[in-house]
Parts: C-alpha cells; structure tokens; sequence
C-alpha cells in the first residue's frame, strides 16, 4: 500500500473511537465463534447503532465510530445474553464511554444457561423410558421453560434455562400395564407442594428426580364441526400447557396422549372454503374432563368482526392512525405474543376466545375508559393496562375506548449522589396503587440520554413508582419495594419534574 494512502487512512480516523475485543466462553476461555455483538449508541451520542459477528478465533471489530456513550451487548446460542458493565443476570448494562481515538479492548464472557436433570421411575424406582418431562417457571400460572424425554434408563436432562425457580412435572402417560398421572418433583399433584429448584448460570440441577403416581387417564375425542367438513388443527390447554392434534376430512378427532382429570380450553381453527371464499375459520369452548370424553362435538365458524370505537371525552372520533392498539392472546396456560391491531378499516378479525387489548403509550393521548364483551368474573384494571374480552363465535362485538388528548409527562435528570448525571441509566415507571401496592399495569422502562435526562409522555392522572437504577433490566414489584422506589401522582395534562438519584444496591 502506497505510504501516502495509509497515512491518509490513518488521520482520516484520528477523530474516531475503535471497539474491539473477544467472546470467550466463561468457564474454559474458549473463544465463541459466531457470536453476535450489537453497539448501540445512547441517545445524544452521534454514532450508529452496528452489529458484527465474532470470526473463528472468537473476535470482533468495528468500524470507527464518534466519541460518546454506548450500549454493548453479545449472545449466542445456549449462552446466556450479556450488556457490558452489567453487574449480575438481572442487572442492566453500563455504557461504554469513548472519547476520541480511543481504542477500547474488550474481554467478553458469556455463561452458559443453566440445567435440570434426574431420573423417571417407576414404583420400584426402576426407569421409565420415553417418559415426557416439563419444567415450568416457578410462577401463578406457571410458565413453561423447557421440555424433554427420558432416555432408556429413565434419565432426562432439560437446559437452556435462565436463572431463577423452576418446578419439574411429568406429563401423564398411558402404558400397555397401566397409566401415569401428571406428577410434580417430588411426588405431588399439587403445584404448590412441589419441589422448587433455583437454577443459575454455568450449573446444572442434579437429582430433581420424579416418581408419578399411577392412576387413570382419560381420553379426549370428538368432531369439529364444519360446513362443508374438512380437516381442523386442534389445541387442548391447561394450566400446565398445551397439546396439539388435526382431524382427519370428516372432523373427527382424538388426542394422542391421555389427559388427567381438570379444566382444559379447547381451541379448534381450519381453512374455510365455502361458496363465500377461503377464510379461517374457528372456535373456542371450556371443557371438563372427569372421564373419557370421545363424543366432544366443538362449531367452527366464521371469525368475529371487532368494531373499534375510539372517541375522545368529547364524543368525537379519533383518527385510529394516531394510536396504536396491541393484543395478545391469553388462555390458561397464561398470555400468548403482542400484536399489533390494523383498525384503520374500522373492523378487525380476532380468534375466539380470550384476549387483553390496550392502547400503546402516546405522547397525545391516554385511556380514560373501556368497555366491550369482558368476562364478568375478571377483576377490572386502569384502562390505560390491558382489558380482557371474551370473544364466544362469529358475530360482531364493539370494543370501545375512550381517550382524553390531555395526558400527563413525567420528566427529570438522574445523577450520583454527587449531582454528577448518568448517561444510559434505565428508569422504570409503574402504575401503582399504594392503599392496596399492588402493581396496576405492565411497567414502562426507558434510557436516559447523555446528559442524564429521560422522559415518560402519555400517562394517564394517578399514582405511580419511579426507580433509576443499573441493578435491573425489569424489576418486579417486591424489587421496587426492596429499592424503596419514589411513589409520584400525576394530574391531567400536567409535566412534572422528578429528577432522582440513582439506586445502587450496596
């Protein structure tokens, strides 16, 4: 290279910051090949948002960047993410800071997921081969984290599992010499009997062994109803997950394994091909099973037509492209995806059955009410959270909301105890309610920027937690106790200033 060209180079880039380094794994030091590392700048910094891939020997490099404060991660495969800075599993990144020219060096460590491993045996403590096994996040529902089989000796092993509490359960079976009941480590039916087993990074439960009960499975079988008949793709749930089965032509249908004794919803969905067209076609129905029940007959139709209403206080219309609508499927094993809502034609095609709705903060307006066809027996939330309807067969059903174009602001400056800001703090809003503390609605998070200034805009009038901190990506609600989070009450229309110290667990 011509001596000329390289000394341009080399002062074209004096302005600019490097970042380089290395992804190990934590425990060997290997180098992680393919990982992913992601730069993002924090607000007020000029630089780019980049991603690279770590090359065979575990390293990276980015183009030169401009000075300022940035955000760095890596993740890969059966390892556990990781922010630069970041103090443990649940604590937030720290940015990096670059000043000119600077050429950081970075040692990046990923752990691995953690595990869970026993036997499944029988009543002689002989294995049980090719007996299903679930682990469920140790919550109300409990949430599913992982499934596995049990080899020729009766040995399974579940990974990829982030820190915290888990419970183990068989899924019920049904030999040629008897059936096994759902059962939970160590021998329980009962959720709240079970053995929890903390989980970390880098290490694996041993011994969450299970021994089922024996006792009778029941069959669950029927038609799906459609007009003309065709093939239906079926889904029984439960508190504990679910399983899913397709009809032969006619409708008719079975599910493969045995279910235990309880309360299951029963989803049904197909391809319609009436006269009218091709379109999706559904239904939903709660069903108990105490005994076999071969004769369960579930009416597909045509999907409900939800017409969203959104007024202001006024009674006037608002322009549905100003706000944005999010669902999410729910059913007893708990909540399914966040959708986006297209209501800019007035009407939308949901699924039957149970779904939140809510509106998506804005800087312009926020809930005051809703209405539209809840389930009575569900306790009523703000209606700035999620509202959940019941959605029985094909019809058209109103949804409306209610939105005032007065919502309040809440914004401030986090620093040190020094009164020194801090770039890239997270800060976490919660809606509160402090006669009965309990948490209202799903808690909103954003960064500060460079000069330690962050905002929340769309709010509705009420009360609510704030907490700037780096011990958390998402706190939950005993979290914001131990941290002793600023309690603050917004009104209509209002901006008001909270500036806050950030919270450091010493």
């Amino acid at each position: 290279m011509p001596k000329w060209l390289l000394l341009a180079l080399v002062t074209g880039t004096l302005d600019a910051a490097v970042i380089r380094g290395v992804v190990v794994e934590n425990q060997t030091g290997k180098p992680l090949a393919r990982a992913l590392v992601v730069v993002q700048p924090v607000a007020g910094t000029a630089g780019p948002s980049l991603s690279a891939r770590t090359n065979p020997y575990g390293a990276f490099e980015f183009p030169p960047v401009a000075p300022g404060a940035y955000l760095v991660s890596a993740s890969k495969r059966s390892f556990a993410p990781w922010q630069y800075g970041q103090k443990q599993w649940k604590s937030a990144g720290v940015p990096l800071v670059l000043e000119e020219a600077s050429t950081p060096f970075l040692n990046l460590r990923l752990q691995r997921l953690g595990a869970i491993t026993g036997s499944i045996v029988d009543e002689n403590d002989v294995g049980l081969p090719e007996h299903d096994v679930v682990v469920f996040r140790n919550t109300r529902p409990p949430q599913l984290a992982g499934k596995g089989r049990t080899d020729d000796r009766g040995v399974y092993r579940i990974g990829g599992l982030e820190p915290g509490s888990y419970v183990v359960r068989t899924i019920g079976k049904q030999y040629e010499e008897g059936g096994y009941l759902p059962t939970f480590s160590k021998e329980t039916a009962r959720l709240d009997e079970a053995q929890t087993l903390e989980v970390n990074l880098d290490q694996q439960v041993d011994g969450a062994n299970v021994r089922p009960f024996s006792g009778q499975l029941y069959l669950v079988a029927g038609q799906a109803a459609t007009f003309p008949p065709s093939q239906v793709t079926l889904t029984l749930v439960s508190e504990m997950g679910s399983e899913m089965t397709v009809s032969d032509g006619a409708g008719n249908y079975r599910f493969t394994n045995p279910q235990p004794p309880g309360t299951y919803e029963l989803y049904a969905q197909a391809q319609g091909n009436d006269r009218r067209g091709t379109g999706v076609v559904a239904g939903y129905r709660t069903l108990l099973v105490d005994r076999d029940r071969t004769d369960n007959r579930i009416n597909l139709g045509a999907l409900p037509d939800i017409r969203f209403v959104l007024e202001d206080t006024n009674g006037q219309p608002v322009d549905p492209r100003k706000v944005q609508l999010l669902a999410r499927r729910k059913d007893l094993s708990g909540e399914g995806a966040l959708e986006t809502l297209r209501v800019a034609q007035g009407t939308v095609k949901l699924l039957p059955g149970r779904w939140d709705l809510s509106m998506a903060p804005t800087a312009s307006y926020y809930a005051v009410s809703f209405s539209g066809p809840r389930n009575e027996a569900v306790e009523k939330g703000r209606a700035d959270g999620w509202n959940e309807i019941v959605l029985a067969g094909p019809g058209q059903e109103t949804v409306k909301f209610v939105l005032s174009p007065t919502p309040a602001t809440v914004h401030g400056v986090v620093s040190t105890a020094n009164h020194d800001p801090v770039a890239g703090a997270p800060v976490f809003l919660e809606g509160y309610d402090p006669e009965s503390r309990k948490r209202l609605m799903d808690v909103r998070v954003t960064r500060t920027d460079t000069r330690g200034q962050y905002q929340f805009s769309g709010l509705a009038p009420g009360s609510y937690r704030i907490l700037g901190s780096f011990e958390f990506q998402m706190p939950d609600s005993a979290a914001l106790d131990a941290a002793n989070a600023r309690i603050v009450k917004t009104e209509k229309g209002r901006d008001l200033a909270v500036d806050l110290e950030i919270y450091v667990i010493r």
